[in-house]
C-alpha cells in the first residue's frame, strides 16, 4: 500500500487528507533487452470515506480501512472536514457538503484514479452527507454508509444535543464559526441536506449497515430509510448486538469487509 498525503485547497482553506493506493501490479514490458521497462500508472477504483463529526482522523483510517481496501485493489482517499483537526478553517454543514465536491473533481483528475469508479462510504453524520451528495451526483457509482444520521433536522430535538457539541468541540478538535449560536445554525443548514428528504433519488447501487443496539439513532429509522431508497441494487445488514460506533472489534471487522466486499463486486463490475 502506498500512503500519500493529499491535501486540497478549498477557497483559501486547506483540507487535510491521505491517499492510500493499492501497490503497483503492472508494468511495461521491455521493448527490448537493452532498455530499461518503465512501470505503467495503473489506475484504480476509488472510496472516498466521509467521517462522522469530528469521527476518526485520516492517520486513524489507515488502519481501520486502508489496509483492507488497498489489498483488494481499491483505492481508498479519506480526509477532515474544513474546520477538523489538520484541515484549517471552521466547520459548518454547508461547508461540509461542498467538501466532498472539491474532493471529487480533484481527486477524477489524479493519474492513479478511474474517474468513473467513484463509491462514497459514509459513517454516521458521514454518511447523511454522503446520502445527500449521491442523490445530486451522477459521478458516484456506489453507495455504503454505516449507522447514518437518517434525518438531520430532528437530532436538535434530543435532549443529548448540548452533549453533541461538546463532544464535537472537545480538545478543539472541531473549531466552529465563534460568537454565534451553533445549535440554530445546524437546525437552519441541515434543513437544506437532510437525508430523508433525498434519498429518492438515490439510483445507485447502496448498502446499509447498522447496528440493533443504535443508542443514538435506533433501528427503526434505519429501517424506514432503506425502504425509500429506489435503487434496484440495495442492500441493509443489521447486526443485532453492534452499537452506533460498531465498538465492539468483531462487529467492526465484519462491517469492513461487507463494504469492501460490496465496492469490489459493484466498481469492478465492467473491468
Amino acid at each position: 500500500m502506498k500512503k500519500i498525503v493529499h491535501e486540497i485547497i478549498v477557497r483559501e482553506e486547506k483540507l487535510h487528507g491521505i491517499l492510500f493506493l493499492p501497490d503497483q501490479t503492472t508494468k511495461s514490458k521491455l521493448k527490448d533487452d537493452s532498455e530499461e521497462a518503465s512501470k505503467d500508472s495503473e489506475v484504480f477504483p476509488l472510496v472516498i470515506h466521509i467521517n462522522g463529526m469530528p469521527g476518526t482522523s485520516p492517520e486513524e483510517d489507515q488502519e481501520r480501512f486502508g489496509q483492507c481496501f488497498t489489498q483488494n485493489g481499491i483505492a481508498l482517499y479519506c480526509f477532515d472536514h474544513l474546520g477538523v483537526r489538520q484541515s484549517s478553517g471552521v466547520f459548518t454543514y454547508f461547508a461540509a457538503q461542498a467538501n466532498i465536491e472539491y474532493v471529487i473533481d480533484n481527486l477524477v483528475q489524479h493519474p492513479q484514479i478511474d474517474p468513473l469508479k467513484i463509491g462514497l462510504l459514509g459513517e454516521s453524520f458521514g454518511g447523511a452527507m454522503a446520502l445527500c451528495h449521491t442523490a445530486r451526483d451522477n459521478r458516484i457509482s456506489a453507495i455504503g454508509v454505516r449507522s447514518p444520521v437518517f434525518d438531520t433536522e430532528i437530532i436538535p430535538t434530543y435532549g443529548f444535543f448540548d452533549d453533541l457539541l461538546k463532544i464535537w468541540t472537545r480538545n478543539k478538535q472541531m473549531r466552529f464559526p465563534s460568537g454565534n449560536d451553533l445549535k440554530n445554525i445546524y437546525i437552519t443548514q441541515t434543513r437544506h441536506y437532510n437525508p430523508k428528504n433525498m434519498i429518492k433519488r438515490i439510483s445507485q447501487p447502496f448498502y446499509l449497515v447498522a447496528g440493533k443496539k443504535d443508542e443514538l439513532l435506533g433501528y427503526q429509522g434505519f429501517e424506514n430509510l432503506f425502504k425509500e431508497i429506489r435503487s434496484s441494487v440495495k442492500f441493509f445488514d443489521l447486526h443485532p448486538k453492534a452499537n452506533h460506533n460498531f465498538s465492539d472489534k468483531s462487529d467492526f471487522e465484519k462491517m469492513r469487509n461487507t463494504f469492501v466486499k460490496f465496492f469490489n463486486n459493484v466498481l469492478f463490475k465492467e473491468r
